[in-house]
């Protein structure tokens, strides 16, 4: 098991929350079996174990624990010593565990989870003292190409933020894997317990214990119907149990719900291609293609494999079509001057990076950026140096004694 130390980002912006999500089409077509799986929370009724009311529910211990050490403090003071204390030695000491997909009471009295369990803990521990904590769901790069080998959706980063009129400050359990400037949005305590739902539902489907996870995988839909990811799982689920014509809706449906995601297309060519359909199979391999070549990852991971050959227009054209895409991430903006760096574009470099340092979140990551310019207006100067030599070496007359 490996151990992640919280850290705590700060800051006197409020952040700005770019959502990934397509706006939902006005006609999605749905079939009976789907509104009976849209229906299944209430059936199961708000006294069930696994309903959304019982996952966030806390021991009085609990409320007790986190009354007494921090109902006292101002609000982000409070915060900021409960997560503290619930990852130090000599606190809860918690350890990060990916596949620990806990309710709140189970995550405190284990002392581990991943970053949607400790989040859904510390939100409803916030709760307890009058504060307000928000899911914040992150859209990590490196983890779409994962779900595109998989054709499922498991793992969403998922951290808590509190938002003042002054601060922004993220807690995050696996704070290595998170950048302000990723695609991110707020969901709400029902979308959150959705995804927890959905990752028991894979967890189960691993384990091939299909009525369990598909129990899981309904109510996760159930509790968050708008939601393609959940529709994603629960059609791999249906395929895999034999239900091909559900599952092939189910992909149909989660398409239709955000054209902008390629995963759903990803599943329906390979399940057309598995069944002989070729045409629908190139149909939706082209969708999906189409839809990735507008991740502005791709094109900015495209850029730096390009600056490091030294294929510098290469690099140039990828991070502006990154740029254009997504222009929330610093990092982005930090790639462009150092390709005008190395081209002598110095004013548009030190452009580049003021607005990296703008939309910079956190004081570390601004310090970085402002270093950088001081290394860009020295070669500034020395480039004026070394012309202004030039230019004497060329009009100073010569003489001989």
């Amino acid at each position: 098991m490996k151990t992640i130390r919280l850290e705590v980002l700060g800051s006197v912006l409020i952040l700005l929350l770019l959502s990934a999500c397509a706006s939902q089409p006005v006609t999605a077509v749905k079939y009976d079996w789907m509104q009976e799986v849209i229906n299944y929370e209430t059936r199961l009724g708000p006294d069930h174990l696994d309903s959304v009311e019982n996952l966030y529910q806390v021991t009085p211990e609990m409320r007790a624990t986190v009354v007494a050490r921090f109902g006292k403090l101002p609000k982000l003071r409070a915060l900021r010593k409960m997560a503290q204390w619930l990852i130090d030695e000599d606190g809860k000491n918690m350890q990060y565990n990916m596949e620990a997909n806990y309710a709140p009471i189970e995550a405190f009295y284990r002392n581990e989870g991943n970053c949607l369990s400790f989040t859904l803990m510390l939100i409803q521990l916030a709760d307890e003292i009058g504060i307000t904590l928000n899911a914040n769901e992150v859209d990590i790069p490196d983890l779409w190409g994962e779900n595109e080998d998989r054709g499922l959706v498991y793992y969403r980063h998922v951290n808590a933020m509190y938002r003042s009129d002054r601060y922004t400050q993220v807690f995050d359990l696996a704070i290595q894997e998170y950048r302000a400037g990723f695609p991110q949005r707020f969901i709400n305590k029902r979308s959150a317990a959705a995804l927890l739902f959905s990752n028991l539902g894979v967890q189960f489907m691993q384990q091939e214990d299909y009525d369990t996870a598909l129990h899981y995988l309904k109510l996760a839909v159930s509790v968050d119907a708008k939601n393609p990811d959940l529709w994603i799982n629960l059609s791999a689920a249906l395929r895999r149990t034999g239900q091909v014509n559900k599952a092939e809706q189910g992909y149909l449906y989660a398409h239709q719900l955000n054209p902008r995601e390629s995963l759903a297309a990803s599943n329906l060519e390979r399940l057309y291609r598995g069944q002989g359909k070729l045409q629908a199979a190139d149909r939706f391999q082209k969708l999906a293609s189409r839809v990735r070549n507008k991740n502005p990852y791709l094109h900015f991971y495209t850029a730096q494999k390009a600056f490091d050959q030294r294929d510098f227009g290469t690099a140039a054209k990828a991070v502006k079509r990154a740029i254009k895409l997504h222009d929330k991430d610093p990092q982005f903006y930090e790639l462009r001057s150092r390709i005008y760096q190395v081209e002598r574009k110095y004013i548009a470099a030190l452009r580049d990076l003021e607005k990296a340092h703008n939309i910079s979140l956190t004081p570390s990551e601004r310090g970085r950026y402002a270093n950088k310019v001081d290394l860009v207006l020295a070669a500034v100067k020395q480039q004026a140096e070394d012309r202004q030599k030039r230019f004497e070496r060329l009009t100073l007359p010569q003489f001989r004694r």
